[in-house]
């Protein structure tokens, strides 16, 4: 009976702790979701903000408290950005409407050639240094990511003077020059990690059967890395898209950013079209993100896995 009654006591015990486990468990995962809904919350309602503020009126904009949800939606404010119809009341000046076209035209080209530019340039360099590290490499790698820590005010001065004595400021080509400054270092430490998760053994199999170094990296390597290039691309697009520093010193608002900010530089300018024009100049982004997200995803989370 004593026997019966011991052999119980554990399995009471063990019955209790499984059930403890399982309430903090379920506590726990209450908390994480709670969590997860106020970031969400606090991060998708000021866009949800910016998107209703863009497909309502002036008037409406006024109303207290303000309607998240509107009765009634209009358009107006996007057909006066697209047409460039915004009128000298709207902004207190005649031509922010009318620019926004060109500078997402502008936004993407200098984005675009510098993902073409830096996934080459930094595709070499980061397999250079998975594949064939020397003396001293791990030296540069830190180098690389303190170059991400330098203030942008520290090198925009030499910048501007240098664009200016060879006659390219205000041009696309003086963003994509000097963007390179944090973009490059980025898709160096992105496809460096990347390279050294890849097997080293494919290498070696292409290389017995008679593959050179560059055949190896164009035939074998090249499509094996394609997601890490494909997010190495999208978050250098995104870096370029969103800067704004470089973009005000070195041109007039040539591209998204500073001329945004422009709208609220003027004395007197209109909510509701600046909403507008907001929202057409994260399409871009947001589309490229939601193609890609699985492949961002994973290269941001490479790191914590490894």
């Amino acid at each position: 009976m004593s026997d019966i009654a011991l052999s119980r006591a554990p399995r009471r015990r063990g019955k209790a702790a499984t059930a403890a486990g399982l309430q903090r468990s379920t506590t726990a995962t209450v908390i994480l979701y709670l969590c997860v809904a106020i970031f969400a919350v606090w991060i998708l309602l000021p866009v949800w903000y910016l998107v209703v503020s863009s497909l309502i009126t002036p008037s409406q904009l006024g109303v207290k408290p303000f309607p998240m949800v509107p009765s009634s939606i209009t358009f107006d404010n996007y057909l006066s950005v697209l047409t460039g119809a915004t009128g000298s009341t709207g902004f207190g000046s005649t031509d922010m409407g009318s620019r926004l076209l060109p500078a997402i035209g502008q936004s993407f080209f200098v984005s675009s050639v510098l993902v073409v530019l830096n996934l080459v340039i930094a595709g070499i360099a980061a397999y250079g240094l998975s594949r064939y590290p020397f003396s001293g490499s791990r030296l540069f790698e830190l180098s690389i990511i303190v170059s991400r820590v330098v203030p942008a005010i520290a090198i925009i001065g030499p910048f501007f003077v240098a664009f200016r004595v060879v006659g390219i400021l205000n041009t696309p080509w003086a963003l994509i020059i000097s963007y390179n400054v944090f973009t490059l270092p980025l898709a160096i430490m992105i496809l460096k990690n990347y390279f050294d998760q890849m097997p080293r053994e494919i290498e070696e199999a292409a290389k017995i059967d008679g593959a050179s170094r560059l055949q190896t990296l164009w035939i074998i390597i090249v499509p094996i890395a394609r997601p890490g290039l494909v997010a190495a691309g999208v978050l250098i697009f995104l870096e370029s898209w969103s800067e704004f520093f470089y973009s005000l010193v070195l041109t007039n608002q040539l591209t998204v950013p500073p001329l945004l900010a422009g709208f609220q530089s003027v004395q007197q300018f209109n909510w509701n079209s600046l909403a507008a024009a907001t929202v057409m100049s994260m399409i871009p982004p947001v589309v490229l993100v939601v193609i890609f997200q699985r492949h961002v995803v994973g290269a941001l989370t490479a790191g914590a896995v490894k």
